[in-house]
């Protein structure tokens, strides 16, 4: 049995081992078709060629080093295409650049943070384009929401060209116009005159709601006995408004687009009121502890968290207060300039050396021969021979050595350094020096090394000025090692020499100067004649020699600045701005901005003390003493009526239909909608068509407004049937006028209710009211239909 298999474990063995033979080729032959695909650029399949290698023969060390490098090197460079396509703006180049890289490698960390980084540009730049066309299209009216999407853009990246481009353009536009932003209706910008004296001031307010068809609110700390005094032609409801509560120490609040809550402008009342944000600054460049201070100081902001770690400040105050700060962190979180140094030192070296002559034996010794001792005796001195006598003399020199040397030694390096900040290049040697220290009371020796710098040694200190020119604080110290000293202790020291030149320039972008006037000139003369006859003119040279060594040596250098990073001297709106009074960090001042298109008044006194209006005028009455109220129906003044004072707005032929109603009901309230029109106080008939959510509301009652319900009950109101659709039209119409007697004249802004509707909520839900089309007469050319009125009906 034995004998069997032993034959047939033998063929197993064989059959192994041409496998791993077989497979070994295999592996070979793929790993160098990889290696040459990776080489002719097909990545993919050569990458797939050396895995398959690797999967042969996973413990072939060289076939996984390869795979590694190749598959990195493969990655890189697909990443550093991916980013020159980036640079050069092909930006579909680069996503797909990515792409590739991630398909390679998915957690390759770089390419997904630069995808990131496209998408949110790419989200910059549309809401930029959203701004502009803001901008662009509402200008004045739309300069807020513009500013609010360069915001969220600017937060994110401080330094977005087109976002700050475009912030300049508003900002220097609105500075131009004196004009703050506002967050209220259209109507708070209409044109208004107010003539009142010593009037209630709710009654002031009557006539501003009546006109403008704003809701004012007010605290029940404002004093129902207030009164107010103001004289204003041809201004607009906000500053009017304003001004109105300025001088009355009161401060309003916007609730939205139509309403406002005055409330008294003491401490405890701007607590309970004055809504604060939260704004986080992250700073790239600004030291952040000097940008705090700044804000404590000028903002007079007390909840700021600073952390020095990440760079952020942490701050907490009104949302007026927060734009103060983002304009002080705009001015002061500015790169550091830097500069780059070219800097270019020449030395020359000039050296001739000339040494020409006989130099004859200068020196003849004689010394007595010892005798037959080891030592000569006073005997042998007494008799000295000419053979007794050794004779010792130097040997003569034939000098003919002549050399001359032109070196030039040139260093050119440039230096890139930062503004306020030293720089320091060394070209050249340190050479030890040993010091040998002996103690006192034993035979102790220690042995310490000090370096000594030898060579070129430069030191740079730039200053970046506004107007691109560098100051250069700069110390060249050139040095060379003369000869080593050996001392009497046989230390080896080294004698130095030096050149150096300290100094300060200013010059500008680009600028260069050179310095130059380091000369050493040396001559040194020797010879070694004999007396008398070395001096002979001619024949000198024979008696003696020469040497003439001259050596001179120039070093030159020049330095040019070149500004990479400047500081820009920031725009005017930029650099100035206000920021608000003592007490309201922030708040705009404010004015009185003469409006367009308001009638001038006709000269003539009236029975209040005031010249009357060219425009037809509103007479207010006082107002019950509430905490808060919202503005009564209006009511047509008859001429010569007497009253506190007058308002009213410009002609025009526009009217314009909105809502007046609460945002939010419960269910099973009943509730009532207004539908109010603005210049429409010249309507003899008017046709609307409504609708609303009858799945949510049920209609319980139409009335007619104050417009259509005159004080002799002429006016009518027609109705179709309710068919619980949520679809209602209704005729609205009043008697025909008197023969003879002109029709009503459109006043914009002065506003009156239409119609009434009663409401019942049934549950709770998110409904809408609208209006789909409406018809008058006598027509007015222009007429703006209202957007739908949302409600939300709570449980």
């Amino acid at each position: 049995m034995s004998l069997l298999q032993t034959p047939l474990l033998r063929g197993l063995a064989g059959l192994l081992l041409g496998a791993a033979l077989l497979a070994g080729c295999a592996s070979q032959k793929l790993f160098d078709e990889g290696r040459a695909q990776l080489r002719s650029g097909q990545v993919d399949a050569g990458l797939a060629k050396l895995e398959e290698a690797v999967r042969l023969e996973p413990g072939n060390a060289e076939y996984r080093i390869a795979l590694a490098v190749e598959r990195a090197s493969a990655l890189q460079r697909l990443f550093n295409q991916a980013e020159a396509a980036r640079r050069d703006g092909r930006r579909a180049d680069a996503e797909r650049g990515y792409r590739e890289v991630l398909r390679l490698e998915p957690q390759h960390a770089m390419a997904q943070q630069a995808l990131a980084a496209m998408a949110q540009e790419d989200r910059h730049q549309a809401l930029v384009a959203q701004a502009e066309a803001a901008w662009r299209e509402g200008g004045a009216a739309q300069a807020g929401a513009a500013l609010e999407r360069l915001r969220s853009v600017l937060a994110a990246d401080p330094r977005h060209k087109a976002a700050l481009k475009l912030k300049e353009q508003i900002d220097d536009a609105r500075t131009r116009e004196q004009a703050g932003p506002t967050a209220l209706a259209e109507s708070f910008r209409r044109p208004i005159t107010l003539q009142f004296n010593d009037a209630p001031l709710r009654q002031i307010f009557d006539a501003i709601s009546r006109i403008s068809g704003l809701n004012f609110y007010f605290d029940k700390d404002v004093r129902a006995d207030a009164r107010g005094t103001i004289l204003a032609r041809s201004t607009t409801v906000e500053d009017a408004v304003r001004l109105l509560l300025l001088t009355n120490q009161l401060d309003q609040k916007v609730l939205d687009d139509s309403s406002v809550l005055v409330y008294p402008n003491t401490a405890q009342k701007q607590k309970d009121y004055q809504t604060l944000v939260v704004r986080s600054f992250f700073l790239a460049n600004a030291d952040v502890k000097a940008v705090s201070n700044a804000i404590k100081a000028i903002v007079k902001t007390k909840d700021l968290v600073v952390d020095e770690r990440l760079g952020t400040i942490l701050m907490r105050d009104t949302a007026d207060a927060v734009r103060v700060a983002e304009r002080i962190v705009a001015l002061q979180d500015l790169g550091d300039p830097e500069v780059m140094l070219e800097v270019e030192v020449l030395e020359i070296k000039r050296s001739k050396l000339q040494e020409l002559g006989l130099q004859w034996p200068g020196q003849l010794t004689l010394s007595p021969l010892p005798g037959s001792g080891d030592a000569t005796t006073l005997n042998d001195v007494l008799n000295l021979r000419s053979t007794t006598v050794r004779a010792n003399l130097s040997s003569a020199i034939v000098n003919l050595n002549q050399q001359d040397q032109n070196a030039n030694i040139l260093t050119n390096p440039r230096i890139r350094v930062r503004n306020k900040e030293k720089a320091k290049v060394l070209i050249g040697d340190r050479i030890p020096v040993i010091t040998t220290t002996t103690s006192g009371t034993a035979s102790f020796l220690s042995e310490s090394v000090t370096y000594v710098d030898v060579g070129l040694k430069l030191e740079v200190e730039p200053t970046v000025y506004l107007d691109d020119e560098v100051a250069i604080k700069m110390s060249l110290e050139v040095s060379s090692l003369v000869r080593e000293v050996l001392s009497k202790n046989g230390t080896l020291t080294y004698q130095i020499g030096t050149r150096g030149a300290n100094t300060v320039l200013r010059l500008k972008d680009g600028e260069t100067q050179v310095l130059a006037g380091l000369i050493s000139d040396e001559a040194r003369a020797a010879g070694n004649r004999i007396p008398g006859l070395g001096q002979l003119p001619m024949l000198g040279r024979l008696f003696g020699s020469q040497k003439d060594d001259d050596q001179r040596s120039e070093l030159l250098l020049s330095i040019t600045p070149r500004v990479l990073r400047s500081l820009t001297r920031p725009a005017l709106a930029a650099a100035e701005f206000e920021s608000g009074t003592e007490s309201a960090v922030g708040v705009a001042a404010p004015r009185l901005r003469r409006a367009e298109g308001l009638a001038a008044p006709a000269a003539g006194p009236t029975a209040g003390g005031a010249a009357p209006l060219a425009a037809p005028a509103i007479a207010t009455r006082p107002m019950a003493p509430t905490a808060s109220t919202a503005p009564p129906p209006a009511s047509t003044a008859r001429p010569g009526a007497a009253s506190a004072g007058f308002a009213s707005l410009a002609p025009v032929a526009a009217a314009r239909l909105y809502w007046q109603g609460p945002a939010q009901v419960q269910a099973g309230q009943e509730f009532s909608v207004i539908v109010r029109g603005s210049g429409v106080g010249h309507w003899q008939r008017v046709m609307l068509d409504l609708g609303y959510d009858a799945q949510a509301l049920q209609l319980l009652d139409v009335r007619a407004g104050a417009l259509f319900s005159p004080p002799d009950g002429n006016g009518s109101l027609l109705r179709q049937p309710d068919a619980g659709d949520g679809r209602l039209r209704v005729t609205l119409a009043l008697p025909p006028a008197a023969e003879g007697a002109p029709p009503p004249r459109p006043v914009a802004g002065v506003a009156s209710d239409v119609l009434i509707l009663q409401f019942k909520a049934l549950r709770a839900a998110q409904a809408a009211l609208s209006i789909s089309a409406a018809d008058a007469l006598p027509a007015t050319p222009e007429l703006a239909l209202p957007p739908p009125h949302g409600l939300r009906l709570l449980p």
